[in-house]
């Protein structure tokens, strides 16, 4: 299989755009003239594109589906942003031949259609879809997919694969033994490996008694997924908690996590925030700009277009050191070159600056509960007036004081109204809940015990550094500063400060998030038109005429501490308590816990490795490519750890090609891609409404089961579950509102009860979803899906489903987003000031506490070393950043031939004052070096970025994914030099010095550091 470039750029062709049209006695709704370029078109009117969807009748002026195509409404997976797709589809062949956008979806159009809408009437308004979206076919059709299960027969990672059947894969993963007799490996063909029917045997047994806390044996399967979200992540967390395990995680700290520990502690509990873009009148994009990675992409890039062109419109400005599409300065956007990691700095710049010029907006920061804001008309509250024991000797240091501890008798509320404030009244302490404004400044003694109000915190806080100080750090002018915070402060209510990874993906991300965050505070915007908003959320898809997420007979198996050490306090432990009881530091850990994060995606690895705080079993990727994706884990010493079968005995990779980090595994078990796919996914908060899409498949490409069943994860699990007898499937598989069981053999039996769930659950107005009609079950194929899987619902649920199927999802109408000056959805829980979790949690390396007042915080290793000591700016003059951008992200899209038509390469971004002083002329072959090694590609020299910073996009320099050439049942199958093209520079990115195979993390927030490696530049004189 020797393709060259050439010939997968015609494959694609193939996929993506189709073989050209055929003559037809109706017409076109539209015509759009073609040119002929370079070749002749196939036809003088439709060029090479298809026939249309849509036919128009001559005779009666009617719109009538095109019998040639069916079109399937599903959800992207490109990147994350799950846009809504309009799939065309070839009725003869079963190809897909386009991608546009689904109009019902709200990623797709600011005013999109109305579920009530027949699909027919959707013809002449399609949604839109972004590049990577209609380039989705060449995911699902790349030459490079597996599409059968395959085995190693030599080492882990030589390349060397066999097919195998289904039958044998199950058992021999399940059953276990000396599965690996048949490979040429010495290192593991007399090992006995232990499968999932020995593992699950052990269900009751403790990894360790001395160790209670870490759980039961079956911890020892981690299930570590790339890409799982919504059911899908729901379908594989019900099987891997029944089989006992907690060990199920997705990739989160790898991309964002900080950020959304950030919001957590800001906006009580919830992961994101965005701001009302359509109506807001001063937005500040930190770490992102309009158009880049985002929530969702397209969408932000189109709102901020069109409330930009208002005539008393949005104005913008990006604090990111690279100026990307979205930061298109003018009269209505600016950009401000920030040095990376210091966007904290800035922050509290602008704070203090705000507090010392009253600009924040006092009366709303006075009221301490919601009810008193409410009744003074306000639409949130902060904790801005509650007082916090700061005496570091007291008993309930760093906590909120309550009214027991002020000695005000016997509390008259709970929870969050139980706080103390100084009533603005009487200037007494008293309860929260009994005062309509509290003081906002306020430091002294209550009951003998040393408080300060949450908001005179954060003041002494940014007071901590002059604003000439922070400049400096941050490297933006004062008199920037300064007017930024005066802008910021100048809109009311419709100005927010918005963020993304930028900000984040530091050693002090989640601090510089919080410090972002609270000047939405300071404004009060909450809740209102062009402010914060928290959206609308989703609906109900777990529960309702079935419960497809619980199996009661599992309750309480899966316990114990998560093997990346997340949710679970160090101090704690067995290991923790031993060491004090022996009279010893307990401090530092052996590896860092994260007792504030979740999703610790970047030490499951290294920590199955050494066994901290135990070793790993069975391991399962699911399209997971963290050798490829995490800084640093992409080293020699680390692969080589990884090919030991020693120290993770058995590693299976769901996938759909053998990938970057696949490539290093026992079994590669086909996975579907995004096209073949099923799930329940909710909309994200910046389009304001309640909305959820529906991905399922539009082709089935996978190899089938012997009873026909298209492979994949999901078949997969539930093959292994039924084999070891798991309570929860086959027949006995998910329960419905009546106390029925409903089989559970297949994945459909699971997906389709959460489509029924998704069209029974509260609506809001206009949002039912209706029967499909005939004309809809014809267009989407539907007649023959439903004889395929109607045992699987009630006959009475059938027609509103293939309603919802046809739709791609159910999503409340577009006019449901505001009332007035206010938006339709309120989030009312307290926005906060102070982190009291934060504030009273220990880091486990040094045993001191987080801060739960957030201030500027250098950013330094797990054991306090400043970065700038690690690694002295005159030998590392540069910091190196990466971008998420619009056409390439993650691996998935390396076989995007059309994309990578457009940008074929990365390249070393360097700002062209460095490349001046270097002598580096753009195209220039140049090493980038780190203190980890160094990677060779092309200069790529610009005025857009800030001097000191070189900049590298995700997604090129694959070594796996079909970059390279492997072997299936001794058949070579030749890499791409395509996918080989660019350069990566995660393997040489900085590591922790002091914790084997880690790289910079942020402790606080758990996010891997991407923006923190400091480097150099060596031109390359001479290049063959």
């Amino acid at each position: 299989m020797n393709i060259s470039r050439r010939g997968l750029l015609a494959l694609g062709a193939v996929a993506g755009l189709g073989a050209g049209t055929i003559g037809f006695s109706r017409r076109l709704i539209d015509l759009v003239p073609l040119r002929q370029r370079g070749r002749k078109a196939l036809h003088p009117i439709y060029g090479n594109s298809n026939t249309p969807e849509w036919l128009r009748d001559r005779a009666s002026g009617q719109l009538v589906p095109n019998p040639q195509w069916t079109l399937h409404h599903t959800v992207d997976l490109q990147c994350h942003s799950e846009c809504g797709l309009r799939v065309k589809i070839d009725r003869k062949t079963g190809r897909i031949q386009r991608i546009i956008g689904n109009p019902y979806h709200p990623n797709t159009l600011s005013e999109y259609t109305a579920v009530t809408t027949p699909l027919i009437d959707t013809a002449a308004l399609p949604g839109t879809v972004c590049a990577r979206g209609n380039t989705g076919i060449q995911s699902t059709y790349d030459p490079y997919r597996v599409l059968v299960p395959l085995k190693r027969v030599g080492q882990r990672g030589s390349g060397q694969w066999k097919p195998i059947s289904w039958e044998t894969l199950v058992t021999e993963v399940t059953e276990g033994g000396k599965i690996f007799a048949d490979t040429n490996d010495p290192a593991s063909k007399d090992m006995e490996i232990l499968g999932f029917r020995g593992l699950y045997a052990k269900r009751n047994e403790l990894i360790d008694p001395k160790a209670p806390e870490l759980g039961m044996r079956t911890n020892g399967f981690v299930l570590q997924g790339g890409r799982l979200v919504g059911t899908r992540m729901t379908f594989v967390e019900r099987f891997v908690h029944t089989f006992g395990s907690v060990n199920v995680f997705d990739h989160v700290n790898e991309c964002e996590l900080s950020h959304h520990i950030a919001h957590q502690h800001v906006f009580s509990g919830i992961n994101m925030t965005q701001p009302d873009v359509r109506e807001a009148k001063f937005i500040i994009y930190w770490g992102t700009q309009p158009g880049d990675a985002n929530f969702p992409m397209q969408t932000q890039g189109k709102y901020v277009a069109e409330a930009r062109a208002k005539p008393d419109g949005l104005k913008y400005v990006v604090v990111d050191p690279k100026l990307s599409r979205g930061g298109v300065v003018g009269d209505r956007a600016s950009w401000l070159p920030i040095r990376p990691g210091t966007d904290g700095a800035m922050a509290m710049a602008m704070i203090r600056w705000i507090i010392e010029n009253q600009r924040y907006n006092a009366p709303y920061l006075s009221y301490p509960t919601l009810a008193a804001a409410q009744s003074a008309g306000e639409l949130s509250h902060t904790d801005s007036t509650h007082l916090v024991v700061v005496d570091p000797k007291h008993p309930q240091a760093r906590r909120f004081l309550t009214a027991e501890v002020a000695g005000l008798g016997r509390p008259g509320a709970t929870g969050e109204d139980d706080r103390v404030v100084i009533d603005s009244a009487s200037g007494k302490p008293a309860q929260a809940a009994s005062v309509k404004t509290a003081q906002i400044d306020f430091a002294g003694e209550v009951n003998g015990v040393a408080v300060k109000t949450a908001f005179r915190l954060l003041k002494e806080a940014a007071e901590e550094h002059t604003i000439d100080e922070y400049a400096q750090i941050c490297g933006i002018e004062p008199p920037r500063i300064i007017e930024l915070a005066r802008e910021f402060t100048s809109y009311g209510r419709q100005a927010s400060s918005t963020m993304y990874r930028g900000v984040v993906k530091h050693p002090n991300g989640y601090y510089n998030g919080v410090a972002v965050l609270l000047l939405n505070l300071l404004v009060g915007n909450m809740n209102w038109t062009g402010g914060l908003t928290a959206g609308g959320g989703g609906y109900s898809v777990k529960k309702g005429p079935y419960d497809i997420d619980s199996v009661p007979e599992a309750e309480g198996l899966a316990k114990g501490v998560i093997i990346n050490r997340e949710k679970f306090h160090y101090e704690d432990t067995s290991e923790y308590k031993t060491q004090v009881a022996a009279g010893k530091n307990p401090y530092p850990a052996k590896r860092p816990w994260f007792p504030l994060s979740f999703a610790m995606y970047t030490e499951t690895l290294p920590s199955a490795v050494q066994r901290y705080p135990y070793g790993v079993d069975i391991l399962m990727w699911q399209k997971a490519t963290p050798l490829y994706s995490v800084p640093g884990q992409g080293n020699p010493e680390f692969l080589d750890a990884i090919k030991d079968p020693k120290n993770i005995p058995l590693i299976i990779a769901s996938d759909i090609i053998v990938g970057d980090s696949s490539m290093f595994a026992d079994y590669i078990l086909p996975d579907v891609s995004h096209l073949e796919s099923w799930d329940l996914v909710d909309t994200f908060p910046t389009t304001l409404t309640k909305g959820t899409g529906v991905r399922w498949p539009a082709v089935n490409l996978t190899s089938t089961t012997p009873d026909g069943r298209h492979v994949c994860l999901e078949e997969f699990l539930i093959d292994v579950a039924k084999r070891i007898g798991m309570p929860g499937y086959g027949d006995k598989g998910i329960p419905d509102a009546d106390g029925k069981y409903w089989p559970l053999n297949r994945r459909e039996d699971f997906y389709l009860k959460a489509v029924a769930n998704l069209v029974a659950a509260k609506g809001v107005g206009g949002d039912e979803v209706p029967a499909a009609s005939p004309q809809e079950i014809e267009v989407t194929a539907l007649d023959a899906f439903h004889k395929t899987y109607g045992d699987s619902l009630k006959p009475g649920e059938w027609p509103q489903v293939m309603g919802c199927l046809v739709r791609g999802g159910r999503f409340q109408p577009h006019t449901g987003a505001r009332k007035g000056d206010q938006l339709a959805y309120q989030y009312t829980k307290p926005l906060h000031f102070y982190a009291e979790k934060t504030g009273t949690t220990r880091n486990s390396m040094n045993g001191e506490f987080f801060h739960g007042t957030v201030r500027w915080v250098e950013p330094a290793t797990a054991l306090g070393k400043h970065l700038d000591a690690l690694d002295d700016p005159k030998d590392w003059p540069l910091t190196i950043i990466t971008m998420k951008g619009a056409l390439q992200s993650h691996s998935r899209l390396a076989s995007n031939y059309t994309l990578r038509e457009i940008t074929p390469n990365n390249g070393v971004q360097i700002a062209a004052a460095d490349a001046q002083r270097l002598g580096i002329a753009n195209g220039d072959w140049v090493w980038v070096v780190t203190p980890e090694g160094k990677r060779r590609g092309r200069a790529v020299v610009l005025q857009g970025i800030r001097p000191g910073v070189i900049l590298f996009e995700v997604g090129y320099g694959h070594w796996g994914y079909g970059a390279t050439n492997y072997s299936v049942d001794g058949k070579r199958v030749m890499g791409d030099a395509v996918r080989r093209t660019g350069i990566h520079l995660n393997p040489i990115m900085r590591r922790d010095p002091d914790i084997w195979q880690m790289p910079l993390m942020d402790l606080a927030g758990g996010s891997v550091v991407f923006y923190n490696t400091k480097a150099r530049l060596e031109k390359e004189t001479a290049h063959a």
